[in-house]
């Protein structure tokens, strides 16, 4: 198990703008790698109602349980959990979870249901003393675009990743978490 303190700031992006990014940085259609996040939560919504993220990630060498909880404006909590193909195929088949700490904490909840899943097509590139990274997701009957940039410190972060969009002439646009996307576009459609 992995836990850090994840320093990000992101931007949605049009297609476009998507793009001239990925030329402008000269990134290669090898070098994005396709991940699937699938998305969980009680039926009366715990982790939602806390704020937190929970998923299952699968690449293709790896699988990851993450539960990401916020500390402030641009900072969460991440902590990972390797699992292994046997688990992954439980969780989504049968809504098994392994025996995961985190997952401790709401033993007297309801039981988790996935509530969506996203696939990322998703490129990374080391910028500024931080990571950038480009993502094409695809979920419900939708898909967007977006830049990440995370860094050591909030300060120094910030600064940079608007200093990026600046260069190249890209609104800041107030961006949620993938998670909240998902959610926010399956309720529009129930409307």
């Amino acid at each position: 198990m992995h836990t850090e303190k994840e320093i990000e700031f992101k931007n949605l992006l049009t297609k476009d703008e998507f793009q001239k990014l990925v030329k402008h940085f000269n990134i290669k259609h090898s070098s994005f790698q396709m991940q699937t996040n699938y998305y969980f939560d009680t039926p009366n919504h715990y982790f939602k109602n806390n704020k937190m993220g929970f998923r299952l990630r699968v690449l293709p060498t790896r699988n990851e349980l993450t539960l990401k909880v916020p500390e402030k404006e641009h900072i969460m909590n991440e902590t990972t959990h390797l699992i292994t193909g046997i688990e992954r195929d439980d969780i989504l088949n049968n809504l098994q979870f392994p025996p995961v700490p985190f997952l401790q904490q709401i033993k007297n909840e309801s039981p988790l249901v996935c509530i969506g899943s996203m696939q990322t097509n998703r490129a990374q590139i080391n910028y500024e003393n931080g990571i950038l990274f480009f993502d094409h997701s695809i979920y419900s009957q939708t898909e967007d675009f977006e830049v990440e940039y995370e860094s050591k410190d909030v300060e120094n972060g910030r600064k940079k990743f608007l200093e990026l969009l600046a260069i190249h002439r890209i609104p800041l646009r107030n961006t949620d978490k993938k998670i909240a996307r998902l959610v926010n576009y399956n309720n529009s459609l129930k409307g």
